[in-house]
């Protein structure tokens, strides 16, 4: 058991170490990707909003509330990628 943990523990320690020299500029992803990506994004965040407006009209349905949070979630977990790797 114990060794088990001494390889997990060297596994998280070395992994990271590796991850920085993807790219030489220090950038993940390239220009294209990260443009693709900042339309994505502007994609989920234009859905949530129309969902947002759905739940003006009719506030009593739950399943809006759920889907306008998947779509705004998603906008944020891909809005905190574009901002470490392609700021």
């Amino acid at each position: 058991m114990k060794n088990w943990l001494i390889i997990a523990t060297m596994l998280f320690v070395i992994t990271p170490a590796f991850a920085e020299g993807h790219k030489k500029d220090g950038q993940l992803m390239n220009e294209n990707e990260c443009s693709e990506m900042k339309e994505g994004i502007t994609g989920l965040l234009i859905v949530a909003d129309h969902y947002w407006k759905e739940i003006e009209k009719d506030s009593e349905n739950k399943e809006l509330y759920e889907v306008l949070a998947f779509y705004s979630q998603q906008a944020a977990n891909y809005s905190t990628i574009y901002d470490v790797w392609c700021d």
